[in-house]
């Protein structure tokens, strides 16, 4: 990101931080209009109509509803309980807060985490990456300790694929939930350490 912000600042020097940020992450067509948007807008508006759907029903159509009814006919058919949408979760010990996208009930009466990515398949199949897993395993901790559960909810990340609207769905397993929470725990260590810690100065010897 860095690098890439940096090309592009040297290209377009008279772009503000933020539309160069847009240009780091691409631009996808509106579903309509055709208008080329940021992709981070794009993928805000796939989430939010997931939300709403599941929340207070269809309602009126929106140029979104081709990429989010999936997710809400997956819900149905495996007969998930949906207990909250864009759930706010922090906790001091890792220093972390956050939303989780999705949390659900499945058939054994356990609750679990889901998270959309919306994201460039070409009809290949979803694209899982370990950042999606340390965000989610880490979320489950968190809620765990929240929810007084003593069991860590499963995690599922759910790709969106922006070219064919399909969904790819990756539940993580075990060895993967605990290696990637452990980075993340790592990562959120030294993050805080490196902001809020400073070395001890020593004193230079004098000569002589």
């Amino acid at each position: 990101m860095p690098k890439k912000l940096t090309e592009l600042a040297r290209e377009f020097p008279n772009l503000y931080y933020r539309t160069l940020k847009d240009y780091c992450y691409g631009f996808r067509p509106h579903p309509f209009t055709g208008e080329d948007i940021p992709s981070s807008e794009w993928g805000t508006a796939v989430h939010k109509r997931i939300e709403d759907i599941l929340m207070d029903g269809y309602g009126d159509a929106t140029p979104w509803d081709d990429w989010a009814t999936p997710f809400v006919d997956w819900v149905n058919e495996e007969g998930v309980q949906v207990v909250d949408v864009e759930y706010i979760i922090s906790d001091s010990r890792f220093k972390i807060a956050g939303s989780i996208d999705f949390i659900g009930i499945d058939k054994d009466e356990k609750v679990f985490l889901a998270d959309y990515k919306c994201r460039s398949c070409k009809g290949k199949g979803g694209k899982f990456y370990p950042k999606d897993c340390k965000q989610l395993a880490i979320e489950s901790v968190m809620l765990a300790k929240k929810l007084k559960l003593d069991y860590f909810p499963k995690i599922i990340s759910v790709c969106i694929d922006t070219d064919t609207a399909e969904h790819y769905h990756k539940t993580w397993t075990s060895s993967e939930f605990n290696h990637y929470f452990e980075c993340a725990k790592l990562a959120a260590k030294t993050y805080w350490m490196e902001r809020l810690t400073k070395p001890k100065k020593t004193n230079k010897k004098k000569n002589g």
